[in-house]
């Protein structure tokens, strides 16, 4: 189970709402997709890895020991904020058009 999402993750969670090269990053380490062989088709691989590197930054992701691919693994946090993601995407697509409200 993930950790609990603090105020501290949700904050990381809306900064990236607005960057969805992160995003995409973000999408890649939860995959375990090898970088930087992983940058979306006409990304420039240098941004790509800029994102990875302010995920690293935030406590989002961190370097494999003993990979030689370029693989990064989510830490707890990375986690709890995938999870965030996640059940935001799953209420957002199952609210009928005309139901926003916060409870």
């Amino acid at each position: 189970m993930a950790e609990p999402i603090t105020i501290e993750v949700l904050g990381s969670a809306l900064d990236l709402i607005g960057r969805p090269l992160m995003l995409e990053a973000l999408a890649t380490v939860a995959d375990g997709k090898p970088l930087p062989n992983a940058a979306p088709s006409g990304v420039d691989t240098g941004l790509f890895l800029d994102e990875l590197k302010a995920l690293r930054v935030l406590g989002m992701v961190e370097p494999v020991e003993g990979s030689s691919a370029g693989l990064y693994a989510l830490t707890p946090a990375g986690h709890a904020l995938m999870d965030l993601l996640d059940t935001l995407a799953v209420s957002i697509t199952r609210m009928p058009t005309g139901a926003y409200s916060i409870s």
